[in-house]
């Protein structure tokens, strides 16, 4: 139970870490596409744009390796 225990704490560490991480770099790469200058008004409506789930599931699955991986080496160093 302790291993399982160990795994989803170190999973869970990445993930949220490689979230900031990926959002601290998307917020300084992010140039706004309006030009203040033509703009007389602000809209009113705001589009969003399309949202893909590809990204979160490779920030989730590159966390599960490097907690697999990690988990693997504490329980070699523990055994030797």
């Amino acid at each position: 139970m302790k291993k399982y225990l160990l795994f989803a704490g170190i999973f869970t560490l990445v993930f949220v870490v490689m979230q900031v991480l990926s959002g601290m770099l998307l917020t300084v790469f992010y140039t706004p596409s309006i030009r203040w200058e033509e703009v007389s008004t602000l809209p009113s409506q705001v589009v969003f744009g399309n949202t893909s789930f590809i990204p979160p599931l490779i920030i989730s699955l590159i966390a599960l390796g490097i907690a697999f991986g990690s988990t693997k080496l504490i329980n070699k160093k523990v055994v030797h």
